[in-house]
This record gives structure tokens, sequence and C-alpha cells, in this order.
């Protein structure tokens, strides 16, 4: 059936075969689906677990459905986004909660399957694949470390912005602001360089090019600490053993503390924390790439459905459409 297999409401849907949209939704929420069965067997207790989509590599997510109500989502990398992808939908993001019900859940033999987690670096998520997964190795997905130091770069980006609008507060408001070679003020270079400093070079345009040229003539700090960001892009891109990405990062991290900025000592104390689920990237070089992409499905199923007027019902679509 269309419905069980298409990301699009059911009214859509309805609309495209010219049948009653709101009659065929109760219809077959009520009548055909079986969802009735499915809440009292399926969702029972609160959660749905499929321990036949448990695999040997997994990622753990958190999504906002609605309202502010998060939830955990388990996926399965070898589902590639389709059927055999959600092995757990969980409410809330207590690791002490979700520890229970997954170990609850699954057997011993069942999490000595998993052999790898990926997640980002959020504490929560972390203790729990290690807990859960005790035989598995936890991975930080790259693009979330790389995250926290891009952070970092753009604060001191905001920092000098902000600097330069006292500046302006104070300033004759007979003179007219400088501006440079691009026909841009300081300011509007700077509002319009923080996508461009998340950037690898090679795809920067002339307009940023010239813009971003004229930025590092004047913040140097910025200039190194895009370098930095760069270099770190390049040991990730490496593949390479963890022990010698170990050896890459520590050196990387003296260079770091040299630019002498306290926006990046956060950032060093975070990745030495995290240096083993980190540096694991490199056994295997898997990412939380797919369990974004799962995310961003069902924010674009969401918004489908404008919005989730019953969350026990938007569980059981996706559990039809990726479980």
């Amino acid at each position: 059936m269309k419905v069980e297999t298409t990301a699009l409401s059911i009214k859509h849907i309805a609309q495209m075969y010219c049948v009653n949209g709101k009659h065929f939704a109760d219809l077959y929420r009520n009548k055909i689906s079986g969802y009735a069965d499915w809440c009292e067997q399926e969702l029972g207790c609160g959660f749905y677990f499929n321990a036949d989509n448990i695999g040997p590599y997994m990622s753990l997510d958190e999504t906002c459905l609605s309202n502010g109500e998060v939830w955990t989502f388990l996926t399965n990398k070898d589902g590639h986004g389709g059927k055999g992808t959600l092995a757990a939908a969980i409410p809330g993001t207590k690791s002490d909660e979700i520890i229970s019900i997954l170990v609850g859940a699954m057997g011993k033999s069942i999490r000595r399957r998993v052999k790898e987690v990926t997640c980002d670096l959020s504490p929560s998520m972390m203790l729990i694949a290690a807990e859960v997964f005790y035989n598995a190795h936890v991975v930080n997905g790259r693009f979330h470390v790389q995250q926290v130091y891009n952070e970092a770069v753009d604060e001191i980006r905001i920092d000098i912005r902000r600097q330069l609008i006292a500046e302006e507060n104070n300033r004759d408001k007979s003179e007219p602001p400088v501006t440079y070679s691009n026909g841009e003020t300081m300011r509007q270079i700077l509002a319009r360089s923080k996508h461009t400093l998340m950037m690898s070079q090679n795809k920067w345009t002339d307009i940023q090019r010239h813009r971003v040229n004229i930025l590092f003539k004047h913040y140097p700090i910025l200039k190194a600490a895009y370098s930095l960001a760069m270099e770190l892009r390049k040991i990730f891109n490496a593949k390479i053993s963890p022990t010698k990405a170990m050896g890459r990062m520590n050196k990387w991290y003296e260079k770091v503390m040299a630019l002498g900025n306290n926006n990046f000592r956060s950032v060093i104390k975070t990745f030495k924390n995290h240096a083993p689920t980190i540096l694991n990237y490199f056994r295997r070089r898997a990412t939380n790439a797919s369990a974004e992409a799962f995310n961003s499905k069902v924010k674009i199923f969401r918004s489908q459905m404008r919005g989730v007027w019953d969350r026990d019902f938007f569980i059981f679509r996706l559990v039809k459409l990726y479980a």
C-alpha cells in the first residue's frame, strides 16, 4: 500500500487518487492499518523496539517530534534509510531510562551482535551506547567534532563584530563608515563571512575569496584559526590508524593552544575528554551521517503531516516506512 511506502500525509496520497482525504485517513487509521492492535502489542510499553533491525553497525541520535518532545532513535546503518533502518524509538533522552529499556528489550546475544555505534558528542548518547552495547566501539561522528572547533572560530568572528559595533556606537555619526576594495564595510564583511569560514578554500567563489582576504589581512587570528580548522579536516580525511591520528591530533592541540585564545581552551578539553571515541573514527572511518539523514527524513515527514497531532500514529507510520 502506498501509504506504507511513501512519506506523505495520508490525505495527500488520497487526493492523488481523487479520494476524500479525511474519510480515507480515518478509514486507514481505524480499520485498514491494524493500528489499534499495533499500539497494544508494539507500543504498549511506551516505546518501539525491533530486534530484527539490530545489526553490527548502529547509530544513536535524538530528534524533536513536536512541542519540545524529544525521542531517541536507534537506527541500523545497513538499512540505508529504508526498510530495516529503525530499530528503536524511545521517548526522552535520559540515559538511565533508555539504558534500562534497551537492556530489558535485548538479550546479551543481541547486544553482542553490535560491533560499532556512532553518535554525537552528547554525554547521554555516549553513555547509552557504551552501557547497552558493551562489546562495541563507540564512535563520535567527525562532523560533530569539527563543528565544535568551527563554533569556536565563529565565536572569534562574533566577538570582533561586537567590538566593532561598540566602536561605531561611539563614533561621530557624521563620518561615513570605511568601505574596503569589495565595497563592503568591515561589519558587513564579518557578517557575510560566517559560512565562508566553515568551507574549504577550493569551494570559495571569487567574491568570497576577496572578502575573506580582506578579513584575514585585518584579523590574523581568524586566519590562523581557519588554517587550523582546515588542518583538522585533513587529519580526518587521512586514511591512518588511530595511533597515528592521536600523534597528529596532539601536535594540532599544541598549535591551537599557541593561539592563546580562551575560545579554544574548552574545545581542546572536550577533544581530550572524548579522545578514545573520537579516535575510534579512524578504525573504520564511520560517521553519524546515516542518523542525521534519518533525522532529516523524520523532520520532512513531520512537515508533510503539518506537525505531529497524534504522536503514537506518527510513530506507527515511521515504523511502517522505516522499520
